[in-house]
């Protein structure tokens, strides 16, 4: 069973430190540090992954699998991992 959150920080007076992240996926199992998993949602072709980049480095230590669900096609990289929107449900 897994647990699904939603993530933003809003800071004011520092840019970088902003971001929001649709769904945080935590393990309800912690086996070790790296237990959650970021999950970007992008309903167009054209996007960027500002957010979830600085969520990445910010909480390194934390991060297992990120993923952005996308319209496009499936795509693993040493990074990220990118779903078509259909596989959702495998999540």
């Amino acid at each position: 069973m897994r647990i699904s959150f939603f993530f933003s920080k809003y800071d004011k007076s520092n840019a970088s430190e902003r971001m929001e992240i649709d769904f945080l996926i935590a393990k309800s199992k912690l086996g070790s540090r790296k237990n959650i998993s970021p999950i970007e949602v992008k309903s167009s072709k054209n996007y960027t992954t500002v957010s979830l980049d600085k969520f990445r480095r910010k909480y390194r230590p934390y991060v297992d699998t990120p993923y952005v669900l996308h319209a496009g096609d499936l795509s693993v990289t040493s990074e990220v991992t990118y779903l078509p929107l259909y596989m959702t449900p495998l999540l």
